[in-house]
C-alpha cells in the first residue's frame, strides 16, 4: 500500500505519520517512511535549493520543476523498489498533490497542467490513499511559532498564498473522493489518528 499525507506546515503531518508507522509496524508490515522534497540524496540537495531564502527570485515554473525532479528520483530510487517487496507499505510526507496545491493553486500555475507533469514525473504512480490534514493559516502560524526557527523560503509567503493552497486541497479532495480523505487537523491528535486508523483498516 502507498499512503501519502498532505497539508500545510503545522497541520500535524509528522505526528500522524509517526503514529501510523508505529501502528502498521505493530501489525507486521514492512514500512518505509520518506518525505518530499528529499528522501533520496539528490532530492535532499534539491530540497536545500527550494527552501533557501536566498532564492527569492525563483519563478513558479522553476520551483515546480525542481519539486518534480526530486519526486521522480524518489519514486524510482526508493518508492517503487520498496513497494515491490512482500508485505510492504510506503508512507510519504507530501507527494504530487503538494505540487498541485502549492504550485497549481498557490502559485496559480493551474491544477490541470501541474497534474499532467505530475503523471510524467511519477511514471503514473498514484497513492492508494491520501490524508489531507486541513488547517487554517492562523492556527498553523500559532503552532509553527511554538516550534521556533526562522521561516524558510516557502513559509515566507503571504497568507493569501496559503489560502489558495488550502482551497486547492479542497478542490482536489472533491475531484478524487475515493483516494483523498479530508481531515480536520484542528481536532486533538488522537481523534485525527482514530479516523486514519478506520480508513486504513477498511483498505487493508
Amino acid at each position: 500500500m502507498f499512503i501519502t499525507f498532505e497539508g500545510i506546515d503545522g497541520s500535524g503531518k509528522s505526528t500522524q505519520i509517526a503514529r501510523t508507522e508505529a501502528w502498521l509496524r505493530g501489525r507486521g508490515y514492512d514500512v518505509l517512511v520518506s518525505r518530499e522534497p528529499g528522501g533520496s540524496e539528490l532530492g535532499i540537495a534539491i530540497a536545500a535549493l527550494l527552501h533557501d531564502p536566498r532564492w527569492s527570485s525563483m519563478r513558479p515554473r522553476t520551483e515546480f520543476l525542481l519539486f518534480s525532479a526530486s519526486r521522480a528520483q524518489l519514486v524510482d530510487e526508493l518508492v517503487r523498489p520498496h513497494l515491490a517487496r512482500r508485505n510492504a507499505i510506503v508512507i510519504l510526507d507530501r507527494y504530487d498533490d503538494s505540487s498541485t496545491a502549492y504550485q497549481g493553486g498557490g502559485r496559480k500555475i493551474g491544477i490541470e497542467p501541474v497534474e499532467t507533469v505530475n503523471r510524467f514525473a511519477t511514471g503514473g504512480l498514484v497513492p492508494d490513499v491520501t490524508f489531507v490534514l486541513d488547517l487554517d493559516w492562523d492556527t498553523s502560524l500559532q503552532r509553527l511559532s511554538r516550534e521556533g526557527g526562522a521561516p524558510d523560503r516557502l513559509e515566507q509567503n503571504a497568507r493569501t498564498f496559503f489560502d489558495r493552497v488550502r482551497e486547492a486541497y479542497h478542490t482536489l479532495c472533491a475531484r478524487h473522493p475515493k483516494r483523498m480523505i479530508l481531515l480536520d487537523a484542528s481536532q486533538p491528535a488522537e481523534v485525527v489518528f482514530g479516523r486514519i486508523q478506520r480508513e486504513l483498516e477498511a483498505r487493508l
